[in-house]
């Protein structure tokens, strides 16, 4: 007899995300964007991630949820000193998570973190650039 595969279309990615290089470290960044965007960016969890050559490296991540306009964010930390959470995004300090039911949030965040201070640059990072994508859902 003859199997079939059904497939589901879990192919989309239910975020957009956002990919910015910053000297400052985590919780000064989030203090800057909460205070240019009016965020209220706070302490999440901390990601642990298992790498098939590397040692595992945990990641802090720091959540916004705008439940009014219905979007939440998460700053996560990408490049600790340890390595990155996304080897194949090295060159992000951090990968910015943007859940929104209307996509121009996504725009308006790029937009304002490339105009703070000592962020030398902020870029949309498409999905199929993250390897290992599983360790961002989490929740």
């Amino acid at each position: 007899m003859r199997t079939v595969q059904l497939d589901i279309g879990d192919d989309i990615v239910p975020f957009a995300f956002l990919g910015v290089s910053c000297s400052d470290a985590g919780h000064k960044f989030c203090w800057n964007l909460n205070r240019n965007m009016g965020t209220h960016l706070g302490f999440h969890h901390e990601l642990e991630v298992t790498h098939k050559k590397r040692p595992v490296t945990r990641h802090c991540v720091w959540r916004h949820q705008d439940d009014n306009e219905g979007w939440t964010f998460d700053v996560i930390w990408n490049r600790v000193p340890e390595g990155a959470m996304i080897p194949t995004l090295v060159h992000f300090d951090y990968l910015l998570r943007v859940e929104s039911m209307m996509g121009e949030r996504t725009d308006m965040l790029m937009e304002s973190l490339r105009s703070m201070r000592r962020v030398a640059a902020c870029f949309p990072v498409a999905a199929s650039a993250i390897t290992q994508p599983e360790v961002l859902y989490y929740e």
